[in-house]
């Protein structure tokens, strides 16, 4: 990389909205710019995904977040954006490995229709990733990830009108994952238990030596932390990470409590600059978790 280039990077929660710039410089990655704000679109509405409404939903958008980028003084031109579960199909699924392109393309499709019973094939982007077994090496599972073509193209035309580009959609989680990956390489030859956490839900995966073994979506009453000590049990977890915006120290010092394997906060800033003149920055070092996933998607590089 020869020149600076910025990457924006929001997190779609619901209706709100988190977001981190990251400059992308031959000497490394800065934070240039980081706040969140609420949408007045809830996202994770069946009509978001529907071509119904669209061109209003893209107006909305589109001010919202120049008003965004105005107030935290952004300036990229290269936009990602994370998803939750709800707006994507994230399904685990046996692979047989003697099947040739066309036949692992008719069984993507059969687990689409298994998840989405009336679902148009065709009308959805799916993408598989492959996961590792127990021992961290080539598995027999991949994660099926499946996108409606109609929000990825309200994303595309937002983009547009912002005279940007769209760089990355990915899911939240693995955002999240990403950035622990890259702020603490030692994780790559652990047993690691990523956990977000939500209002009402909890995501779960597990990273053997840095590669996803596993990946789902729990329930929980934002109290009972015995769900993330048995997550992290089942899997022989070395280590638990939490991040999310509800994540905070009380939290963290509950799950200690009860669990026997170590429980470390995410620091997204780890090997990511913080210049002293940014704007708000007690605020955002106070919040820190919130941003991990952000993180993750806004340090990803050209594809």
């Amino acid at each position: 990389m020869k020149n600076t280039e910025r990457y924006l990077a929001f997190i779609i929660e619901r209706s709100h909205i988190t977001a981190v710039e990251i400059a992308h410089s031959p000497k490394g990655k800065t934070l240039t710019a980081a706040g969140s704000f609420d949408s007045a679109i809830n996202f994770d509405s069946p009509e978001v995904q529907t071509e119904v409404g669209a061109g209003g939903r893209e107006r909305t958008f589109v001010k919202e977040i120049q008003t965004f980028i105005k107030k935290i003084g952004g300036g990229a031109h290269f936009f990602s954006f994370g998803l939750n579960s709800t707006m994507a199909m994230v399904q685990a699924m046996p692979v047989e490995m003697s099947l040739n392109d066309d036949e692992f393309n008719a069984h993507l499709e059969w687990e689409l229709k298994n998840f989405y019973p009336d679902a148009d094939p065709d009308k959805y982007v799916i993408s598989p990733y492959a996961l590792v077994g127990n021992d961290g090496k080539p598995g027999d599972h991949a994660m099926v990830i499946s996108v409606k073509k109609s929000f990825i193209n309200f994303l595309n035309n937002v983009c547009e009108k912002l005279h940007g580009s769209l760089h990355v959609v990915d899911i939240d989680q693995f955002c999240a994952e990403s950035c622990l990956t890259f702020s603490f390489p030692h994780i790559g030859s652990k047993r690691t238990v990523v956990i977000g956490v939500d209002e009402e839900t909890l995501d779960a995966s597990l990273l053997v030596n840095g590669k996803n073994s596993d990946i789902r979506t729990l329930r929980w009453d934002g109290s009972d932390m015995s769900i993330i000590d048995n997550y992290a049990r089942e899997h022989q977890a070395d280590v638990i990470y939490l991040h999310g915006r509800m994540v905070n120290a009380k939290l963290e010092a509950q799950l200690k409590q009860i669990s026997p394997f170590p429980v470390e906060l995410s620091d997204p800033f780890k090997r990511v600059s913080l210049p002293p003149t940014l704007k708000n920055i007690d605020e955002i070092k106070a919040k820190k978790q919130e941003y991990t996933a952000a993180v993750g998607l806004g340090v990803r590089e050209e594809e």
